[in-house]
């Protein structure tokens, strides 16, 4: 009677292991990714999300969030071309991307007012100072 009792118990316990790991796998390949959703930001959706960002930021006027909008629209444009027939050299594509960093901001200044652009700058090296691009280069540096 009692080596039923414990293989029934036994059978029980192993049950509830599988069932809660089970739960635990389906949890993961159903959990959507960082901004929320399941599945990548279109080129478009990646653009307004930079504008609305900045507009938050900066406290934009209509005017300059629509223009806002419209340069990080072609300039995400711009950049996934240059990611799809990129050859795979990352000294040649980062280069690229400065100087295309270089022509949004003088977009940018062009733009904002003096202390909307100073604001930018300054979310631009928190970025950069949080492990945007500087992550890469401590890795490569080691």
């Amino acid at each position: 009677m009692f080596f039923s009792i414990f293989n029934v118990m036994k059978i029980k316990v192993l049950f509830l292991i599988s069932a809660f790991l089970l739960s635990g796998m389906v949890y993961a390949q159903n959990r959507p990714n960082r901004q929320g959703q399941g599945q990548r930001m279109s080129t478009e959706e990646r653009a307004k999300a930079q504008a609305d960002r900045l507009k938050k930021e900066l406290d934009l006027t209509t005017v300059q969030y629509d223009s806002v909008t419209a340069i990080q629209l072609r300039q995400a444009k711009k950049m996934e071309a240059l990611r799809n027939q990129s050859s795979g050299n990352n000294g040649d594509m980062r280069s690229v991307f400065q100087k295309n960093q270089e022509e949004l901001n003088k977009e940018y200044k062009k733009l904002f007012t003096a202390d909307q652009y100073k604001k930018y700058e300054e979310m631009i090296k928190n970025r950069q100072n949080r492990g945007g691009d500087g992550n890469r280069r401590q890795r490569n540096a080691n």
